[in-house]
């Protein structure tokens, strides 16, 4: 049996993907909830359609997202897949400026005509910075090559202070928050030019599940057997032998229980890798506070789907998911999302940052009442910061961790996803689907050559 610690998208579809070879599996998630970060209990508020709201909007890219969107062919789900072009603007100096095209860079404020030709040459992969002296190179940054420079350095002499300070300064402390200056270049690179599906007008294309993506972890649920996922199940220890995994101990509702084991896969959040295994991840990670707002308001914030808080706002970005779809589709409610910030390091309560949050959406966009309000939920989840020199993190596998903990013992967590240039679940379905496959031909490689004995 193998044994699949976590319940979360990684986890699912790595029990998928061992069932389908053949391996019988057993999901232990802690928690009473299977993918707790992106969906909903059923006692919230639900759409129009009875669909269950996510915590966090998740989306698929293509074609970066492949192994992802075959999963869901799979699952029969493709086609629930809806695809939208996106618009994303900043909000500076109490306007709301889209930042999609070079002509809106134009009209964007803090920037000249002369830094506004420089963010166009950076997005577009040009480096121009000898020009008119030297003719400028196309193509000429592979982000790769970039892991170990700083973003704000990058981006400060290929293009200048201002673009960094107005446009990809903001950007990055949205994201990443006081972990910012050390993220690596590459996540800029990524951010503008990685391999994703845009319109002729250069903009983003998502694709968005009709049902919210609690109707994907229904369905991957559904295809394990819902006999073989445990939740409010605690995995405590690992019990290894001879260099080699063997068991597993589970704390549980009916006490505590020891499972023999041939292999484990660890689809765990970084605080949970190191008192399994001893081993400290290598990543930094932050955590990500997320405040989810329904309201009765006829009128959407604004019809821009993410905006960056270039100002001091509490949270750092607003994506407003009534902006990709009606209000119709969600019983005539808003659906916006705050997030980003530092709430969590500050060890504030949950109460504390609704009302202050809350506050400064009031301040900032005028179509927010607050008596309008239907639901808020706060959110908390990790992700890992690309500092430099994780260039891991443009394209990870899931690890073995033979040499520093057991035989049998894989790494499948957060920072071992796909990341770039931000926490998505693509990366995440894909991690769990190379675990899978990974540990099916380990396993299989193992049991022909040395069977374990009775």
């Amino acid at each position: 049996m193998i044994g699949v610690v976590g319940g979360n998208l990684t986890g699912l579809a790595a029990a998928s993907r061992l069932l389908q070879c053949g391996h019988e599996v057993r999901v232990f998630e802690p928690s009473g909830e299977l993918a707790s970060t992106v969906t909903t209990t059923t006692t919230t508020l639900e759409t129009a359609a009875g669909d269950r709201l996510e915590r966090v909007p998740v989306s698929f890219v293509r074609p970066r997202d492949e192994a992802a969107l075959e999963l869901l062919a799979e699952l029969g789900l493709a086609e629930r897949l809806e695809w939208t072009p996106i618009r994303t603007a900043i909000y500076f100096d109490g306007t709301v400026h889209p930042v999609d095209t070079p002509w809106e860079f134009l009209a964007y404020p803090p920037l000249s005509l002369s830094d506004t030709a420089k963010l166009a040459s950076v997005q577009s992969g040009i480096d121009a910075r000898d020009f008119p002296r030297r003719r400028p190179r196309i193509d000429a940054d592979d982000s790769s090559a970039f892991a170990d420079v700083p973003a704000e350095r990058f981006v400060r002499e290929r293009a200048s202070d201002a673009v960094y300070d107005a446009f990809y300064g903001p950007l990055l402390e949205a994201r990443f928050g006081s972990a910012a200056p050390e993220v690596s270049a590459s996540w800029v690179l990524e951010h503008c030019r990685g391999d994703r599906e845009r319109t002729r007008l250069g903009r983003e294309k998502r694709g968005y599940l009709a049902g919210s993506t609690a109707v994907l972890v229904d369905a991957l649920a559904d295809s394990i057997g819902r006999e073989r996922i445990l939740t409010n199940a605690r995995v405590t220890s690992l019990e290894c032998a001879n260099g080699r995994v063997e068991s597993l101990t589970v704390d549980g509702d009916g006490g505590t229980e020891g499972h023999a084991v041939d292999a484990v896969v660890l689809a765990t959040d970084p605080d949970r890798l190191e008192p399994l295994t001893g081993v400290r991840p290598s990543t930094t990670v932050r955590t990500r506070t997320c405040l989810r707002v329904s309201t009765t308001a006829e009128t959407p914030l604004t019809d821009v789907y993410r905006v960056t808080m270039a100002d001091d706002a509490p949270f750092g970005e607003l994506v407003t998911h009534t902006a990709l779809r009606s209000p119709d589709h969600y019983g005539g409610h808003q659906y916006s999302l705050l997030d980003g910030g530092e709430a969590a390091a500050a060890g504030r309560s949950d109460a504390a940052i609704e009302r202050e949050w809350l506050e400064a959406l009031t301040e900032r966009f005028a179509g927010f009442d607050r008596n309008d309000l239907v639901d808020v939920e706060l959110t908390q989840f990790q992700q890992p910061v690309p500092e430099r020199g994780t260039a891991s993190l443009l394209d990870p596998t899931p690890t073995e961790l033979s040499a520093t903990v057991a035989v049998g013992v894989y790494d499948a967590g957060l920072t071992r996803q796909p990341q770039f240039p931000e926490r998505h679940v693509g990366g995440a379905l894909e991690a769990g689907l190379r675990c899978g496959t990974d540990v099916a031909d380990a396993t299989q490689q193992r049991s022909t050559q040395s069977p374990r004995s009775n």
